[in-house]
């Protein structure tokens, strides 16, 4: 379709943002990031997920394409219940399948998954404990009751770029405590020459929440691997929550 352009479409009074949410720009979506996880400790700098544990560490997703099996660890969740999984195959092409479970027996997805960047349950709320799996490794999860992944990890697919222009961290430390969180965004780029580098991409202290709106947008470029990070300077566990807004937007062909 050529250039997209971020010119507004349906007028000079209706905001640019609203126009995006209502799909009238071409080539613009809307992204959302959410982690939470109540096991952050102060070992090592890790990204918000159901699979983190105190002793911190990135996110390391797949190394090759395959096929994820996932299981609940409720019978309750059974074939009346699907997960929708959206990430990306092979080529870093965005992916999405729907899979209706079947309790505590393994199913398996049709199509094979380099990235997860989200679970969600289609027709109901989970009972159980649901886990996407390769080769017995856990590469996403929904807690029970919750109904999506809480992951504070994002791959940008191929033939986009994400344009971030806010992030928020909020954190169950005090302001009587000694101790402060360190907030972090670590990016791995999966392309070009810089490819498999880990880079730290800001890095700042605070304390119960942090509010960062970009003046203006930060780039991340196609087939990146995105985690924002925390952890404490002392003690354990904390709880910690955070958010990341900005558009996805189609490359030039």
């Amino acid at each position: 379709m050529g250039t997209y352009s971020s010119a507004t479409r349906q007028g000079a009074y209706e905001p640019f943002d609203l126009q995006v949410a209502r799909n009238q720009v071409d080539g613009h979506i809307g992204l959302e990031i959410f982690g939470y996880s109540t096991a952050i400790g102060s070992t090592a700098q890790g990204p918000m997920w159901e699979g983190q544990t105190l002793s911190g560490g990135l996110y390391v997703p797949p190394s090759a394409a395959a096929p994820l099996v996932l299981v609940s660890d409720s019978a309750t969740d059974n074939t009346t219940r699907s997960v929708v999984i959206q990430g990306l195959d092979a080529s870093f092409a965005p992916l999405t399948e729907t899979i209706a479970l079947n309790g505590t027996t393994n199913v398996t997805t049709t199509n094979s998954f380099l990235r997860i960047n989200q679970m969600s349950m289609l027709n109901s709320t989970n009972t159980g404990n649901i886990t996407a799996s390769i080769s017995s490794t856990v590469y996403a999860k929904i807690n029970a009751g919750v109904g999506q992944t809480q992951m504070s990890i994002y791959t940008v697919p191929a033939g986009y770029t994400f344009y971030l222009s806010y992030v928020q961290y909020d954190a169950s430390i005090g302001f009587t405590s000694s101790n402060y969180m360190i907030a972090a965004e670590y990016n791995k780029v999966n392309t070009g020459t810089n490819s498999g580098r880990i880079t730290l991409l800001n890095q700042s202290t605070f304390v119960q929440k942090q509010e960062v709106p970009f003046t203006v947008p930060v780039d991340h470029i196609e087939k990146t691997d995105i985690q924002f990070c925390v952890k404490a300077n002392t003690g354990s566990p904390f709880t910690v929550s955070m958010y990341a807004g900005g558009v996805l937007i189609k490359n030039p062909d």
